[in-house]
């Protein structure tokens, strides 16, 4: 099993979004994966409440268990495990960052949310850990704020994430029927792009795709 933490500082970058949608790629692709969900919010099952399918295990975790969990979830044959994280709590997010083997920070482009981001990156560099920066509920078209936070971060060797997260009205329209992108509306752009970020995902995390992907691919 893999696991792959999802960390960002600050609240409302799309951190759940990303962790639900990743699940179903998942599936969708042939593996199986499960949520470790450690915010106390516990968005990541009130979707699952409203999912008509039971087949993406989500827990609500006490973060002191995190560990004994995602030992559980591999003893029960997952293939990736997705820990979501909440805002505004190093320390969960350290110890996540501690068990993950890949880590995605998602940000967007304001000032505090960039802020965010470069104490989520000291928490992975400081334990050298693996991560990639993912820009997140993006606007239709790029302005100049992106290309020179991706610069900054190139300059200083950060990982970017190639693949944008746009503010697409099908995350939030199929969050409120416990599905994700790709369920309702396969062929969209929102679903593309959370492809995308999956096969980019999993392959920083070694993840070989099913033989029925790979040879449709």
């Amino acid at each position: 099993m893999k696991t792959l933490a999802i960390v960002c500082q600050k609240g409302g970058v799309g951190k759940t979004t990303i962790a639900v949608n990743l699940a179903v790629a998942a599936q969708t692709a042939g593996h199986t994966a499960a949520i470790a969900d450690t915010d106390p919010q516990a968005s990541c099952c009130f979707w699952s409440d409203t999912r008509a399918k039971a087949d993406i295990p989500i827990q609500p975790v006490f973060p002191v268990r995190l560990e004994h969990s995602l030992k559980a979830l591999e003893q029960a044959g997952c293939d990736l495990a997705i820990i979501d994280t909440p805002p505004h709590a190093k320390d969960v997010s350290s110890q996540a960052i501690a068990l993950a083997d890949f880590v995605l920070i998602p940000t967007k482009l304001a000032a505090f949310d960039i802020a965010a981001m470069f104490d989520s990156i000291s928490q992975c560099t400081s334990r050298n850990k693996p991560f990639a920066v993912v820009f997140s509920m993006c606007p239709p078209q790029e302005g100049e704020e992106y290309a020179y936070v991706k610069k900054a971060l190139a300059d200083w060797d950060h990982e970017v994430c190639p693949v944008l997260i746009h503010h697409y009205v099908a995350y939030p329209r199929a969050q409120t029927t416990g599905q994700a992108a790709v369920e309702i509306d396969p062929s969209g752009k929102a679903a593309a792009e959370i492809t995308q970020l999956y096969d980019y995902t999993i392959k920083h995390l070694g993840i070989t795709k099913p033989r029925s992907r790979r040879q449709a691919s």
